[in-house]
């Protein structure tokens, strides 16, 4: 809550974020190298939302902003690996934004995106009671 003077509230402040792509929910396993002075050092975590230009995981360790990480993700059909840039990063999650990515990444994550597409456009309530005979 913003306060203007003490005593009043202040409209809230607009919040927005531009992205170029829209990031799709998802639940994907990731293994995050990051390159520190002791050796490059792989943790795990999992991924939260992703894109064809970026990402948001929980992983343990939290990377540094500006950092530069080789990001591995467990897709369906295949193991896809990609360097990326931390753009932020706390307790709760980090966000990525990845490289250009080789043609077999870029088909992979393409792929995954689509099929989460497919998912976040069917009617939950309408799917589901179909599902259990009542639609």
């Amino acid at each position: 809550m913003h306060v203007d003077m003490p005593g009043t509230l202040a409209r809230s402040r607009t919040y927005s974020v531009h992205r170029r792509d829209v990031r799709y929910v998802c639940s994907i396993p990731v293994a995050l190298q990051r390159f520190l002075r002791a050796g490059p050092v792989v943790t795990r975590g999992m991924a939260l939302d992703i894109s064809l230009r970026g990402m948001s995981a929980l992983v343990c360790g939290m990377p540094r902003t500006g950092e530069t990480v080789t990001i591995e993700l467990s897709l369906r059909d295949a193991r896809v690996e990609m360097l990326a840039t931390v753009r932020y990063s706390n307790d709760a999650k980090s966000g990525f934004e990845f490289f250009p990515l080789s043609p077999a990444a870029e088909k992979g994550v393409q792929d995954c995106v689509e099929e989460l597409k497919k998912l976040e456009e069917t009617p939950f309530p309408y799917a589901c009671l179909r599902k259990i005979g009542r639609g």
